[in-house]
């Protein structure tokens, strides 16, 4: 029995339920009056909360008197990198119309029959469950991070009797001797509404990246496969012409969602890799610096979900490059030996247009490729290993 072919909403599900985690309703689902109040009450707070949180750590940093030891100076490092890196990504997602724009073509697109959706693979180009647990330990790690500081106090109360009234960001001061325990309470939860809003930006725009590119990549495999199956012949000329007026029609037009991508994402891509590649570098630094504790070790965790964050970004990228051009390999290899000159002009516009590369990039100038990703993690190793040596 065959399975289940999934349907293109199966695959927005996941980059859409990861945003209502921060109260933001991407393709605007139809909710009831009283849903919609919660989810913008949610919102405003989540936004509210991360200005009051960046405002005061801006004030700690001019005031200068707090951040008095390395370990301070490495740790507002990997907060601010951190903040330019999230807050430059919701930026991005806040093109909704552009990417709701972007996701009816795509939609349009998608194979609807169960049959075509079998011929296209579609389940092979599904979320797997590695990604899906990397999206839930990225998450996982990052509220580690927030509720890491009130865990060691409650485990101080239970071993030492005193409860160290600890929390996660360092520009917050709380005396417990002098203020109430309410603006502790209060401390608490703007950070975690704070760490919603950063971490879910984050994770939450490459997801609606990756989305789109696997929903492109999934019609250039479909475009090879329908090219290496088809036999034409002068006998069914009209057929087959028509057959090829459709390929090269739905070329031009992956192109054409691949350049909206590229419009929507590809302006913050480059400032989104070179902050994420700072975040490591600073985070790694860090972590080297705290040692072996609770939140060196959720900081290792982080570390590794976000290299692999940047990898799948960069993975993605060199499909569609490889894909584009096999396209020509896939005209090359066909069996068009016996198909009509009219037929065979439509195959050398396909192979003229494959010459150009389809690509993910980042402003128009930097193709997003595994070579990319290469250069990123270089670059880090040595920033990582500068900095350890300054600070020794």
């Amino acid at each position: 029995m065959e399975p289940v072919q999934y349907s293109y909403e199966d695959f927005a599900r996941l980059p859409t339920t990861v945003f209502w985690i921060m109260g933001y309703d991407m393709l605007g689902v139809p909710k009831t009056r009283s849903r919609r109040i919660l989810y913008w009450i949610y919102r405003f707070l989540c936004v509210a909360s991360h200005g009051v949180c960046v405002g005061v750590m801006v004030f700690r940093m001019v005031e200068a008197k707090t951040i008095d030891n390395v370990s301070l100076i490495m740790r507002y490092a990997t907060l601010v990198t951190y903040i330019i890196n999230s807050d430059t990504k919701f930026a991005t997602v806040l093109q909704r119309s552009a990417i709701q724009s972007l996701n009816s073509k795509l939609a349009e697109l998608y194979p609807k029959t169960t049959l075509d959706r079998i011929y296209h693979r579609v389940n092979d180009h599904y979320w797997t469950k590695s990604f899906v647990y990397l999206v839930i330990i990225y998450i996982g790690s990052s509220i580690m991070v927030v509720i890491g500081p009130i865990i060691t106090s409650i485990i101080a109360y239970f071993t030492h009797n005193v409860f160290t009234y600890m929390h996660c960001y360092p520009y917050f001061l709380y005396d417990p001797e002098k203020d109430p325990v309410w603006i502790y309470i209060g401390i608490y939860a703007l950070e975690w509404l704070h760490s919603t809003q950063m971490v879910i930006s984050n994770i939450g725009a490459d997801i609606w990246l990756l989305y789109f590119q696997v929903q492109i990549n999934l019609h250039f495999r479909g475009i090879i496969r329908s090219l290496e199956d088809h036999k034409p012949s002068v006998k069914h000329d009209q057929e087959d012409r028509k057959f090829i007026a459709k390929i090269v029609d739905k070329q031009v037009h992956l192109v054409s969602l691949q350049n909206d991508l590229n419009g929507i994402f590809g302006k913050s891509l480059l400032l989104s890799l070179l902050t994420t590649a700072a975040v490591i570098c600073t985070v790694a630094v860090y972590t080297l610096i705290q040692g072996p504790t609770l939140e060196g070790f959720t900081y290792v965790i982080f570390i590794g979900t976000s290299v692999m964050q940047v990898y799948l970004v960069c993975y993605y990228g060199q499909q569609v490059l490889d894909l584009s051009g096999e396209v020509a390999h896939a005209v090359y290899n066909h069996d068009f030996h016996d198909a009509s000159i009219a037929y065979k002009r439509y195959l050398l516009i396909i192979i003229i247009r494959a010459q150009q590369p389809v690509e993910l990039n980042a402003m128009g100038y930097l193709s997003i490729s595994l070579d990319t990703f290469k250069q990123l993690m270089s670059v880090s190793y040595r920033v990582i290993t500068m900095l350890m040596q300054m600070i020794q």
